[in-house]
Order: C-alpha cells, then structure tokens, then sequence
C-alpha cells in the first residue's frame, strides 16, 4: 500500500488539505493526516505538492515517434509508454483516415491490445476512436480525403467485428449522406457519435444531437461557424454547441490550437463538466522531430514540427499536436482556468465523456487508483496507473 502525505488533494468540487491518501491497485481512502498510516504501506511526502488523478485523454493518435496504426509489433506499447510518462493514465487509442487495408489492419491490433491488457509502464487503452472515415473534404484539415467516404451497415459491421467492440468513440460529418444509418447504429452500440470535421450548420448539428450526436470533436478546428451558404446567413457548428447544453467538446490545449480568449470562452460558456481538454498527438509527441508522418509511418502524410506544432509543408494547416497531457493542464492554468476546473477538464469530464467515470477520472474510494503528484510549481513528479509507479 502506497500513503501520500502533505499533499493537496485536487477534487471536482474542491481543493483538500490535511489529508492522507492511501491506495495499491485501487483508491483504498483519505484520512485526515493525524490518522494512522496502515504498517508497512511506502510513505510518500509530496512537501505541500498538487496530488491529481491521472489525465484521461479522448484523442490520441501516437507519441514517441508511433503512431497506433503502424504494423510495428511495438508501436502501440510506444506510444502508451510515451503518454504514461506524462501523466496519461488511460486513452482512446485514435485512428485517423487512411487506406481501408491499413485502417482494419489497426483496428484489429487495438482490439489485440486491449485484450491483452495495459503494458507495464503504460497507459490503459479504454477504447478505440475512430476519428472518420466518413468526414467533409470541406474541413478535411490534414486529414488524407480525397473523396467522402458514405457509411453503410455492412461496413460499420465490419468494423465492429475487427474491434471484438471495443470502439467506443466514432466522429463522422453528419450532413453526409447515411447519417441517419450512423446514428442509429452507434446509438443501438452504445459508442459515443461526435461531429468532427464537418461542414455542417447549426441546425444539422442540432438536429442531429436529437438523433444521437452528443459531442464536438475539437471545437474551433475543423467546426465551422457563422458561414454564408449562398445568400443566407447560418450559425455553424461552434453555435450549436454553446447553444445545446446537453453537447459535450473537447479542445486541443497545447498551446498552439486555441487562443488563451477561446479557451476561456468555452469554459466560460460550456463549464469544465462539458468540456474536455486533449492532446490529438501524432507520433511526434514525446520527441524532439523535426519532420514526421501524420498517420501509419508508410502511407501517412509527411508533415513538419515548427514552432511547437506539426503542420503540413505548405503551411495550410496544422497536422496534429505534438503536446501531452501535462502540457494541456498547465496550459489551461497558465490562460487562467482554475485549477480544480482544469483538473476536472482533463480527468474525470472525459471519463464521464468516454463511459468510464466507474472507475476513472478521480480520487474516488474504489477506483483504480490512476495518480499523479505534481510538485508546488505544478511540474510532474509521479505517475501511478493501477498503483504501480511508471519509471523514466
């Protein structure tokens, strides 16, 4: 049993000090400090540091220099180990779109992976993300679309198949054709159905929040806005999702995605408990690389790393985020976000978003005990995914 003392326990509601927090594979309690320490549990003194449960990240394409598609026996153990470090306690594993060969070949290693459980020293695979194929070449971003791919059943069963269900997540642009198809078949699933990179309007959008779509894939990137569509005037994807409570969204916070005035807007308007904070890294996250491959490293997109952010060569867009979870959180608090919302927006808001607030996402009796001690500057000290202490 592990017993953290002198910390200053980061909760949803509020900020507690004078506590003891005890916890091996699962959180066993808080006490006050004056309680006994059970015998023989490691004492850790984190002298007046910020104790936090571990980030959980909904939108992760690779670290490390590997990507979650690559054919690589390793790759996937890479990028895991490669987040952990930074305080990614658990992830959804993100696809992107690509070949239909090289796109089912990695859903069924995913599949393998979560199967076969969590890689020493790295993050909990909770799921798989399937960030397209069925996107608007109209807001394509880096993403390879040379052509709108349109769901049918068969396909979408197909994929379900190579999964053995564990895709948790699907972004699709409802206002393609077979949306309708989607939403009922990610709803009767279960799986969380979000609009990413659309070109639709705000009342697409809301209309099909109705019908399933309950959250915003990287809202300001790849969303649109207020938009002329011939000689009318429409709202766009960023208004329906201030406008319709129940959506959830999540916004790349590395510094470099959104502006310190956009990100307190959303949580000005949305609240930390609708919003979630994320990294979208690509393979490049956790390095020093200076050119890189968006996607699976043979048929992926060639992008470079310039001022902290990958982009494509010609500069038309951002490819992706080279960032990590640790920088997300301090970069939300150096904009001005509170700490306990800040905290809240990269642990137990995307637990609850993804399905697994059960067990993740706070400091809770019972849960896996995901923990991290930062020290009194807010700089990452200690990992802990399951109890067991991830090792540089």
């Amino acid at each position: 049993m592990i017993a953290v003392v002198n910390g200053v326990l980061v909760t949803p509601d509020r900020v507690l000090k004078g506590k003891t927090l005890l916890f091996d594979e699962k959180i066993v309690a808080i006490r006050d400090a004056d309680e006994p320490i059970p015998g023989g549990a490691r004492i850790i003194d984190a002298a007046g540091g910020y104790v936090l449960p571990g980030f959980v990240d909904l939108h992760v394409h690779g670290g490390g220099g590997a990507d979650f598609l690559d054919a690589d026996p390793d790759a996937i153990e890479t990028v895991l180990k490669t987040h952990a470090k930074h305080g990614t306690t658990s992830l959804l594993a993100t696809t992107l779109t690509c070949p239909d060969e090289v796109l089912y070949a990695g859903i069924g290693r995913l599949g393998d992976a979560i199967e076969n459980g969590t890689p020493e020293g790295g993050s909990e695979i909770l799921g798989i993300h399937l960030e397209g194929p069925y996107f608007a070449a109209a807001s394509k971003g880096a993403q390879a679309i040379t052509e709108q791919k349109i769901p049918t059943e068969k396909e979408l069963n197909e994929l379900y198949a190579l999964s053995r269900g564990h895709i948790v997540r699907f972004d699709a642009a409802p206002e393609l054709p077979g949306m309708d198809l989607f939403a009922d078949w990610t709803r009767e699933r279960g799986i969380l159905a979000s609009i990413g990179h659309s070109a639709a309007n705000a009342e697409t959008a809301l209309a099909y929040y109705a019908k399933g779509f309950s959250h915003i894939t990287h809202l300001y990137c790849s969303t649109t806005t207020e938009h002329k569509e011939g000689q009318t005037v429409h709202g766009g994807i960023v208004e329906a999702a201030y406008l319709e409570d129940g959506f959830t969204v999540e916004l790349i916070a590395d510094g470099k995605h959104i502006p310190r005035e956009t990100m307190l807007l959303c949580f000005k308007i949305k609240g930390a408990k609708k919003t979630a904070l994320i990294t979208d890294a690509m393979r490049a996250a956790g390095t020093e690389a200076k050119e890189s491959i968006l996607g699976e490293k043979n048929t992926g997109t060639p992008v470079m790393i310039e001022d902290g952010v990958a982009k494509l060569f010609d500069r038309s867009s951002f490819a992706g985020s080279v960032g990590t979870m640790d920088v997300c959180f301090a970069t939300a608090l150096r904009y001005g976000v509170p700490l306990a919302d800040a905290a809240e927006s990269c642990t137990l808001t995307p637990a609850r978003i993804a399905g697994f607030a059960d067990r993740k996402g706070s400091l809770d009796v019972g849960k896996d005990a995901d923990v991290l001690l930062f020290d009194g500057e807010r700089n990452l000290k200690k990992v802990f995914v399951g109890g067991k202490e991830i090792k540089e």
